[in-house]
Formats: C-alpha cells, structure tokens, sequence
C-alpha cells in the first residue's frame, strides 16, 4: 500500500532521516546500493557487469512485498541499536503505526509495514536489511 504523509510529516520525516542517515550509513554494506546517497543503479549494474566477467553465475534477489511485511519490533529494535533519542524513537514509532485510511474512508490498523512513499521509508528498510542479512 502506498502511504501519501502529510506534508509536515514529510517534513519531519526529512528532518528524522536528515540525523539517522548519517549514524546509518557508515554501517551498510559498501555493495548496497538501493536508496542510498551517493549511489545509483547505474552504479550497481556497472559493478554487476564488471563482476559477472570473473564469474559465471549471478544472484538475483527480489523479497516478495517486502515493504509489506517488515517487523516493526524488530525495525525499531535496530533504530534503537544506531540512537537512543527519544524523539526520533517517537517519530518512528508513531509512524509505523499509524493507520492507513482507505478509499472509503475506513481506518485500517497497520501491523507489519512500512509505507512506500515516505520520506524516511527508504532508509528504515535498508536498516532492517542490514541486520535482516547479517552485514
């Protein structure tokens, strides 16, 4: 489901991904490349062409509705590993659970996501995938 924020939560989201990205980054897995500063797919294909002449075979993952499914606890369990302030641990928290409101108007309770089209989304799910894959 594609969650649209507000626009002083894409706001504050800006500002929350603005100080974790930075604590982050640094601890990524220097082969990752997807939604992160710096990089480009460009990039990743470069590598993967330059790659694929020493070897003869290629990997290609893709996690079915991945957004879709992240574990909150878990999610949050890996922000509090990179920052103890208390205000973003809230932002997070309360973004992860806020209810998604559908076309007819009926609030729908979200258990297990993160929200496609968030501005901090992108950065909690490359979090999650760093300790998800034990990098």
């Amino acid at each position: 489901m594609l969650g649209i924020p507000t626009v002083t939560d894409r706001i504050a989201q800006m500002v929350v991904k603005m100080y974790l990205e930075p604590l982050v980054e640094p601890h990524f897995h220097q082969d990752s490349y997807g939604y992160r500063p710096g990089r480009s797919a460009i990039q990743a294909v470069g590598l993967a062409r330059q790659r694929c002449w020493r070897s003869d075979w290629v990997l290609d993952l893709d996690i079915k509705g991945f957004f879709d499914n992240l574990d909150h606890a878990l999610l949050m369990r890996a922000v509090r590993k990179h920052t103890e302030c208390r205000w973003i641990i809230l932002y997070i928290e309360r973004w992860l659970k806020t209810p998604a409101q559908l076309s007819d108007g009926t609030l729908m309770a979200r258990e297990q996501d993160t929200p496609q089209g968030g501005v901090v989304s992108p950065l909690l799910a490359n979090l999650f995938l760093h300790y998800a894959f034990g990098l």
